[in-house]
């Protein structure tokens, strides 16, 4: 099955060719087996826009890829995209599901919020807060509960290697029924 969130082992892989859209490769770091063929599909191949994946892999290239999972016949199935960036990868790597963090809030649109989250790499806005990690109470926009530029404090949910995103809640580090306004400095966790 495939594993849709947990950053996986890295894995150095060799093109062989293409299925499609999707990249068919052979591991090069098994000693002594015979290679495994294992396939990215083209949804993990990169972060960047493409057409086709050949446009950015050539047949004999190595590159480094994560497991995601099996999936049929058991046939493993990887992402480039999640080790694209070892920066990138890196950062996310050392955040804990309920880790405290800092950011500045970039942009406030009717699904969430992004975040840039303090120390991420240039170029990269990782932070995003659901709609529903906002607040206890009802609010009608995320607006209502912050605003573009404002400082937070919020606790990791996951950071995830693939979409190069760590998923924070406000709403976590308050107590139910706090209302939708957001503080500017560090609330006390809830005692329950």
């Amino acid at each position: 099955m495939i594993n849709q969130l947990r950053p996986g082992a890295v894995r150095t892989v060799r093109v062989t060719g293409f299925d499609g859209a999707d990249v068919l490769v052979q591991l090069v770091d098994a000693e002594g087996e015979k290679a495994e063929i294992a396939r990215i599909p083209r949804q993990e191949a990169s972060m960047r826009r493409m057409d086709h994946p050949s446009e950015l892999f050539e047949v004999g290239q190595e590159i480094n890829a994560e497991e995601i999972g099996r999936w049929r016949e058991g046939q493993l199935h990887l992402s480039a995209r999640a080790c694209e960036i070892p920066a990138l990868r890196s950062f996310l790597l050392a955040f804990e599901r309920g880790q405290v963090v800092d950011g500045t809030v970039s942009e406030v649109h009717n699904f969430g919020v992004f975040v840039h989250v303090d120390g991420e790499p240039d170029g990269f806005c990782t932070g995003f807060i659901r709609v529903p990690d906002l607040t206890w109470g009802w609010i009608n926009h995320p607006s209502e509960a912050v605003e573009a530029g404002q400082r937070i404090t919020a606790e990791v949910i996951i950071a995830e290697t693939r979409t190069g995103q760590v998923t924070l809640s406000l709403k976590a580090l308050r107590r139910s029924g706090s209302g939708p306004t957001c503080s500017t400095a560090a609330s006390p966790r809830p005692a329950w």
